[in-house]
């Protein structure tokens, strides 16, 4: 039997019901709040094959929680309050060195072309708060994250994990109707629970987005993974609010991404797209074209592609190596194959393996000393550094692949199930097994496809992007 696509698994939410179970307490709608676990709890069924895409979430490490929790009130007391025409929201991922200076390659470039009183407020990734930093004018989310999550844990009920269950059971009996799909009952308990600690703290979390709108005044809000659902009580607020919410693209969107592709029936919802940002922020217009989610889409362009190329094209570096790309889930698996590579290739190239940033403290406390045998683990913080001396760049599920092209010396897909799953369409030359890869490895280049680079990367990103702030902040929210 085939496996779905992701087209096919949404028609699981194609359903009217759907936009019927909602908070009893506040009247949101719930789907929004479990809907991209739940389809990625059937991807991970369909296509991981050695660790999960849905997991309970982790013990916190106390001692490195409460060293960062002093760090950023310290550093948000100082800061003081700020206001300003455009807020931008961030996840914290993305940092890198920039002449000494810890740089959001994300969020900071937007910051930096915005108004002069733009105010950034910034989650902590890895426990890590960057100091000192480019963009001067950040808050930190922390202890707002803090309380959300202690909230979380100490309020659900029962009458939570009974709404929980009742919608969840719905969808997984959709599931099995129309596809022919199961989910354990270890892994729905998962999700039951997942979803009741969100039913519990939704009241803090709208409170916290709300405080917070009111503080900063903002007329735009610029916000990393606006399209996912457990940003939508943020959409929600911001629209009663009357302030326009954008979603900047941060990585790869495509037919195969849960976050940004949904079925006729909710596109279709005012109440549904009312969960959602305004805007989509694409790289380039065939990005935009690959995604459905029913919002505004606008090429603005990539601000680090742009300036990392630029930064790149009077530099020239040997490219020795092959760099293959974790996909932040599965990297014993991209272990293996760069381990594989290394035993075919017998040195004629380095072999790199570069974690996913949602791995690279896990992968280096693994190890320590920077390889695994004959395979060097890539320890460059920002991933351009990194392809400058790749030979080629490999990868399954990656951006970096997109990256890649122009600045590497050639790029190829790992074509696996998962890829395919992943990218229904794409510009790239693949292989099948590292023995392919080394034949390619040998082969003349050719193009694959015919998008041009243009369509991937839009030029003159700074002018897309004051040309898009100039009517966002023009119109209403």
């Amino acid at each position: 039997m085939r496996r779905p696509s992701l087209a096919q698994l949404i028609e699981i939410e194609n359903d009217p019901a759907f936009l019927a179970f909602r908070c009893p307490r506040s009247g949101a709608l719930l789907w929004p709040l479990v809907r991209n676990q739940f389809l990625r709890q059937l991807i991970s069924d369909l296509y991981y094959q050695q660790a999960p895409l849905v997991s309970a979430v982790p013990a916190v490490p106390r001692r490195q929680a409460l060293g960062a929790l002093a760090r950023v009130l310290g550093h948000n007391v100082r800061q003081g309050r700020m206001r300003g025409e455009v807020l931008v929201v961030g996840t914290g991922a993305g940092h890198f060195q920039r002449e000494g200076l810890w740089f959001n390659r994300i969020t900071d470039y937007l910051a930096q072309e915005s108004c002069a009183d733009t105010v950034t407020v910034e989650g902590v990734v890895d426990w890590h708060v960057p100091h000192p930093r480019w963009n001067q004018r950040v808050a930190y989310w922390l202890p707002w994250q803090g309380a959300i999550t202690v909230a979380g844990r100490l309020l659900p009920r029962d009458r939570h994990v009974a709404t929980a269950r009742e919608l969840l059971e719905y969808a997984r009996q959709r599931a099995s109707h129309l596809l022919g799909l199961t989910i354990a009952d270890s892994n729905m308990d998962m999700l039951v629970g997942m979803l009741a600690r969100k039913l519990a703290r939704l009241p803090v979390m709208q409170h916290a987005y709300r405080r917070l709108l009111e503080r900063v005044k903002p007329r735009l809000v610029l916000l990393e993974q606006a399209c996912y659902g457990d940003f939508a009580p943020f959409n929600q607020i911001a629209r009663e609010m009357g302030i326009r919410v954008a979603e900047p693209q941060h990585g790869m969107v495509s037919g195969g991404h849960d976050a940004y592709c949904y079925a006729p029936e909710l596109r279709e919802s005012e109440a549904y797209r009312a969960c959602l940002p305004h805007d989509f922020l694409g790289y380039g217009a065939w990005w935009n074209s690959q995604i459905n989610v029913p919002v505004q889409k606008w090429v603005i362009g990539s601000p680090h592609y742009s300036e990392q190329r630029r930064s790149m094209a009077s530099t020239e570096t040997a490219q020795t190596d092959i760099l293959l790309l974790g996909d932040g889930i599965e990297f014993s698996l991209y272990l293996a194959l760069a381990q594989e590579l290394a035993h075919l290739l017998r040195g004629r190239y380095r072999i790199v393996l570069r974690p996913h940033p949602l791995e690279r403290a896990e992968v280096s406390a693994r190890f320590p000393e920077g390889r695994a045998g004959e395979v060097l683990i890539d320890s460059n913080r920002d991933i351009y550094s990194s392809f400058a001396s790749a030979h080629a760049v490999v990868g399954e599920v990656s951006t970096g692949l997109f990256e890649a092209q122009g600045t590497a010396g050639r790029v190829l897909l790992w074509e696996t199930d998962k890829a395919r799953f992943s990218y229904p369409q794409h510009p790239f030359s693949g292989f099948a097994d590292a023995q392919a890869l080394v034949e390619a490895l040998g082969e003349p280049q050719s193009e694959r496809s015919g998008v041009l680079a243009e369509e991937i990367w839009a030029p003159d990103w700074v002018g897309n992007y004051r040309q898009y702030l100039a009517q966002a902040l023009a119109a209403p929210g």
